[in-house]
């Protein structure tokens, strides 16, 4: 369910641009230690330059629709070269992620970002559809008094990304993760903390190798000349 922002909403017109940050959750692309499901149908060299493709789509994309602060929450630590090769070139900062179960993650993302601001938006990096108006959405959505929440669901059941203005560390102890009512689960525990929730479209990830396939061409495309912009040269689009 989507909540309309109420047009009598009192907020600072400088919180859009000013007190949001994006943590953007990321992994080494290593062969056979990302992307595994989608490794079973491409192979694991494959899928880790899938991934490092649309890693860098992440931060590029996010980058170039904010002038807010971008961090990246690494996995298994910040030291691999690509991951550096991120912060040099889009000027993101890149912190070790929390260990844990996915919800610790999250809970400790959402802690990272409030670090530097108020409101946090919290995406992974397995959306390779990152074109549109869906940041500037996210932080108007977060823009109002209030305990707000943003939910960008993925047609699996789970989301691709989640902002609050609140911490709220229970709102990531509640889904079963990895199953299709992650989003269900999330929707009502934020609603039980008090919190109005926008949405923006249902979007697909890519987890399965069904679900590369479905991307179109054109996209495949985007995404291996990006990947090759960053030195992969054995991605394959189609």
């Amino acid at each position: 369910m989507s909540v309309a922002n109420p047009p009598n909403a009192n907020h600072a017109s400088s919180s859009l641009e000013d007190d949001f940050c994006v943590v953007i959750f990321a992994k080494a692309p290593v062969a056979g230690r990302c992307k595994t499901r989608l490794a079973r149908g491409v192979g694991s060299r494959r899928a880790a330059n899938i991934y490092r493709a649309m890693l860098e789509h992440a931060v590029a994309e996010t980058r170039a629709a904010t002038c807010g602060r971008v961090l990246l929450a690494c996995t298994p630590d910040t030291r691999h070269p690509f991951l550096r090769h991120l912060a040099r070139r889009y000027a993101v900062s890149c912190h070790r992620q929390a260990r844990g179960d996915l919800g610790t993650r999250m809970a400790r993302g959402i802690a990272l970002g409030r670090r530097y601001a108020q409101r946090v938006i919290l995406i992974g990096s397995d959306q390779p559809a990152l074109a549109g108006a869906w940041l500037h959405e996210a932080r108007r959505a977060l823009a109002y008094d209030g305990p707000r929440a943003w939910l960008a669901p993925a047609r699996d059941g789970g989301y691709w990304g989640i902002g609050l203005n609140r911490p709220r560390p229970q709102i990531f102890r509640g889904p079963r993760w990895s199953t299709p009512r992650v989003a269900i689960a999330t929707r009502t525990e934020l609603a039980r903390q008090g919190f109005a929730v926008s949405e923006a479209p249902v979007r697909n990830d890519i987890d399965e190798p069904r679900d590369w396939h479905r991307l179109s061409i054109g996209l495949r495309r985007h995404l291996a000349r990006r990947a090759c912009l960053s030195g992969t040269t054995a991605f394959e689009p189609t």
